[in-house]
């Protein structure tokens, strides 16, 4: 089935509520995060790097993940 996806790019997951990083706002003030439940909304990192470095300043379960494009459905993975 992925070999058939394209690849977007990656993106951060909250397993355990099943929702992706949508927007992402910081000043010296504050942080402001938003999270969507649809992949296709989340903010796509084009490298893993990046990615990372937004999931490890919110923490609290944050992962990296994979995300292709299957035409009628979105895909995510874990990275290796």
């Amino acid at each position: 089935m992925l070999e058939d996806s394209k690849f977007l790019g990656y993106v951060v997951h909250l397993p355990h509520s099943d929702e992706f990083l949508a927007m992402s706002e910081e000043d010296e003030i504050s942080e402001q995060r938003m999270w969507a439940k649809i992949p296709g909304m989340a903010i796509i990192y084009n490298n893993k790097k990046a990615a990372k470095k937004e999931a490890k300043s919110y923490g609290k379960g944050a992962l990296v993940v994979k995300l292709f494009d299957a035409g009628d459905q979105y895909i995510v993975a874990q990275p290796k």
